[in-house]
């Protein structure tokens, strides 16, 4: 057994309110196994792993790293777990931007105290294992997202580890890239390699021996991932499809009403059903609403149909209609009349254009003056 969880509980305290984030976690992963771990955001897939990866201690349980009770070890014993027998792959990679690719890889080596001359032979290998030995005189900043997270997976196997983690290996990266890093875990995997990884992604976890699924702390087992990520309902809340004012029980669905059978052409009809009363006609016993056509001018119903008049179009699958019959109609048109719809309205509009009345002062007549009014000198008489 290359590792084995027994009753996982890890719980956080914020001021005087504790929140559990994992309940009761048991878990077992042989030796070359490929373990898929699923769940949402919140469910607490990160929180084991990083206790998988001796990153954090549990509250209460048991963590066996090939038999050995681990879960209560120092700071600095959890940190020599981690340097020979855990790789990581992050989603962000952690790459030093200032290093080559080389000297990136090489680093854990640095830390277990490796030469410098060896260090770097090791971790050539360990890039040309991945398909990057043409670049490991690149930094970070010239490579891609994809190439960037085989120089992570790199690092983390140039100590040879006994489990790799990997953490949302695909998240920062494009549908290509991921193939081509789930192609590498893959082929480590018959190598020998012991994978535990952490994804929300059913494609990407499709890749793995065993799928399971974590939800609110707990873990579960399966094959195939559940058919809608997300929190579950409260157990009083129904369901949107029983949910009815006034009522706990569905609403009833109403079937669903019939099609109308296509509409015949309203030529054919009119042609076909000639007698039928127009809605714009009124009864015969109102009488002529207009008076008598004038005398001498052709009745209505010996006027010529004009050769213009579109052909009746049939119908599919109606029998043949018989030829178009005239109306004949019992008054005349309302623009046939004078005074009626559609004729000419004369309007007189001279005397809106006629000149204004004169305002000229009438004349004097000769031998007449008048009095000036309120002059001190009185007109003279006349002789």
């Amino acid at each position: 057994m290359m590792l084995e969880l027994k009753n996982i509980c890890k719980t956080y305290t914020q001021g005087k309110l504790e929140v559990p984030v994992l309940k009761e976690i048991s878990l077992s992963v042989e030796e070359g196994e490929y373990v898929a771990i699923m769940g949402p955001s919140g469910s607490g897939k990160t929180t084991l792993m990083n206790i998988i990866g001796c990153l954090d201690s549990p509250t209460s349980g048991e963590y066996l790293l090939e038999g050995e009770d681990i879960a209560q070890n120092s700071d600095s014993k959890l940190s020599d777990v981690r340097l020979k027998s855990i790789g990581f792959v992050f989603q962000s990679f952690y790459l030093l931007s200032r290093q080559s690719a080389l000297e990136n890889v090489a680093l854990p080596l640095l830390y277990a105290g490796v030469r410098r001359k060896e260090r770097l032979e090791i971790a050539r290998k360990a890039l040309e294992r991945v398909g990057l030995g043409d670049r490991v005189q690149f930094k970070p900043t010239q490579l891609s997202g994809g190439q960037c997270q085989r120089v992570a997976i790199a690092r983390a196997i140039v100590n040879n580890p006994k489990i790799l983690l990997a953490d949302e290996p695909t998240g920062a990266l494009d549908t290509q890239s991921g193939e081509q890093i789930m192609e590498i875990f893959q082929r480590l995997n018959r190598e020998g390699v012991t994978i535990v990884m952490i994804t929300h992604e059913q494609e990407i976890a499709a890749h793995a021996r065993r799928v399971l699924h974590i939800r609110d702390g707990r873990l579960l087992e399966g094959t195939s991932a559940p058919q809608a990520e997300g929190p579950s309902l409260p157990g009083d809340l129904l369901p949107p499809a029983s949910f009815q004012v006034g009522s706990g029980k569905a609403a009833p669905q109403r079937p669903a009403a019939p099609r109308p059978a296509p509409p015949v052409e309203q030529a054919a009809v009119r042609e076909a059903a000639p007698s039928l009363p127009r809605r714009d006609r009124k009864p015969a016993s109102e009488g002529p609403r207009h008076a008598a056509p004038k005398p001498g001018s052709q009745p209505p119903s010996q006027r010529k149909t004009p050769a213009s008049r579109p052909p009746v179009r049939q119908a599919r699958g109606a029998e043949t209609l018989p030829p178009p019959l005239e109306v004949r109609r019992s008054q005349p048109s309302r623009q046939d009349q004078p005074g009626g719809f559609g004729s000419p309205i004369s309007i007189d509009l001279s005397g809106a254009f006629a000149p204004p009345p004169s305002r000229e002062k009438p004349r004097k007549v000769p031998g007449k003056q008048r009095p000036l009014w309120g002059s001190s000198k009185r007109p003279l008489p006349q002789s």
